[in-house]
């Protein structure tokens, strides 16, 4: 299969992103995409972080908040923001995720665990993450019924904890 893509369907897709960030190659979170300095370490993708990236933004869209408006809430720096959204690689620092789970409403253990800052001790939450993950679109648009059912579902699990 070769994927094509024209520069009227490039130019369509910009204008559908509005004043969102519009990303491509290793910003656009390719959960495949393997930087030089990734394969030095030799860090795997993991699925949490995947999930933790993709629930920051989904509840970022939730909330109809910009990318700016969630740093300048959160009071987090933007290029975090743009980082954890874009590349799962990505670990922010724990007041990051603090910060995060605060402008949220969301359990900051969990966080912690998602965004690979504590060493995963609830096997149960890794389930869910690998679950949350695999059912996560990335698109830029509203959420659809089933991204709001799983990111509902994720917040749901993530409060039990």
């Amino acid at each position: 299969m070769k994927l094509v893509i024209t520069k009227e369907w490039l130019k369509r897709a910009i204008e559908l992103e509005g004043d969102d960030e519009v990303a491509a190659g290793a910003l656009a979170r390719d959960p495949t995409h393997n930087s030089a300095d990734e394969q030095a370490v030799g860090e795997a993708l993991d699925p949490s972080r995947v999930a933790f990236s993709s629930l920051v933004e989904y509840m970022r869209r939730k909330q109809g908040l910009s990318m700016e408006k969630l740093a300048e809430e959160a009071e987090i720096d933007l290029t975090e923001v743009v980082s954890i959204e874009r590349d799962a690689h990505f670990r922010p620092e724990p007041r990051t995720v603090f910060q995060l789970a605060r402008t949220f409403k969301l359990p900051n253990k969990a966080l912690m665990q998602l965004s690979g800052n504590t060493a995963a001790r609830d096997p149960a939450v890794y389930e869910q993450a690998l679950r949350f993950a695999a059912r996560s679109g990335g698109s830029v648009q509203s959420l659809s019924r089933d991204e709001r059912r799983a990111l509902e579902e994720f917040i749901s699990f993530l409060a039990k904890r």
